[in-house]
């Protein structure tokens, strides 16, 4: 059984400078009341905390709350210019606002805390580990905390033929046209959407992990074995992220639990794979930076283009 190369691309470029995104944030209770739980399990009285990528100044709001004696809330866009009438409409008197880039912002002093929602859709899809990480070496006391403390990517096997169907559209010759020369052109892209538990095969794996505190950089290939008890056919691939925001707080946006406002990242099979019981899928997530813009090139491929060395060069 031949298990062939799928090779992606993704871009995600949003803007933070329109209130819908917050409001969306905001109104995912998951997530917006896990924050707030961790940040007062981590926050201790009289602590300095970095809110990076404040937005609305929500976690900033949270810090005040716990006890901080210093919040920095940072932000890059000119929601910072609400969060500071936010902040004063809400009576805080802890909280100074910077306005920067996480690379090149200075801090008055070192911090206790570095509070961030800076995760994206598979976690990375926003570019802001990099930053994040800037800072951390920069700020953090030694000792520091970082709010969440540990992050990780998982996969399972889409096995609900109903995305396949919309992904093949083109090769019906809609129209009574030919559109073969780009009728798999989705299949090579990377998409978001939402997957229920009801879509997915119920053997996942974890792709990795890697800790706040010491992560040095986006990982860049990460690999994995799905195997599945039963004899199945996969249409592709779903990832998601999980996040330990604090010792008791975690934070999932598997499938399997209740959806947040994150999406799922659909890697989608050119054709359909039967995987018998038992058989060991091999999988690579390749993760490359686009020079000069705001997302990455996502690259996955399985079993046999992994043993083979295919190249994984997508030249669209």
């Amino acid at each position: 059984m031949r298990r062939s190369l799928y090779a992606y691309k993704e871009t995600d470029v949003l803007s933070y400078s329109t209130i819908r995104s917050h409001i969306e944030m905001l109104q995912d209770r998951i997530r917006t009341s896990s924050y707030q739980k961790a940040i007062q399990e981590v926050v201790r009285p009289g602590d300095h905390v970095l809110d990076f990528g404040c937005g609305t100044g929500v976690l900033s709001i949270f810090a005040e709350r716990a006890g901080a004696g210093k919040v920095y809330a940072l932000d890059r866009s000119t929601m910072l210019h609400a969060a500071e009438e936010i902040f004063v409409k809400n009576g805080s008197k802890n909280i100074e606002t910077l306005f920067g880039e996480g690379e090149t912002v200075e801090l008055p002093g070192k911090v206790d805390v570095i509070v961030s929602e800076w995760m994206g859709h598979f976690l990375f899809a926003e570019r802001m580990l990099e930053p994040l990480i800037t800072l951390r070496d920069k700020f953090l006391r030694p000792g520091g905390r970082v709010v969440p403390e540990y992050c990780s990517l998982h996969l399972g096997l889409v096995v609900t033929k109903a995305l396949y169907e919309e992904l093949a559209f083109l090769r019906t010759r809609p129209y009574d046209i030919d559109f073969s020369p780009v009728s798999d052109w989705s299949f090579h892209e990377v998409g978001i959407h939402r997957f229920s538990a009801q879509d997915l095969h119920p053997q996942t794996a974890c792709l990795g992990g890697f800790a706040l505190d010491s992560v040095r950089d986006t990982p860049r290939l990460l690999t994995t074995t799905i195997t599945p008890k039963e004899t199945t056919v996969a249409y592709g691939m779903c990832g998601w992220f999980e996040a330990q925001l604090s010792p008791s707080v975690r934070l999932s946006t598997s499938p399997f639990l209740p959806a947040t406002h994150w999406f799922h990242f659909h890697f989608p099979f050119v054709r359909p794979l039967e995987i018998i019981a038992g058989d060991v899928l091999e999988v690579e997530v390749e993760i490359v930076p686009q020079r000069g813009q705001n997302g990455y090139i996502w690259r996955a491929r399985t079993s046999d283009a992994i043993r083979e060395g295919e190249s994984l060069e997508d030249t669209r």
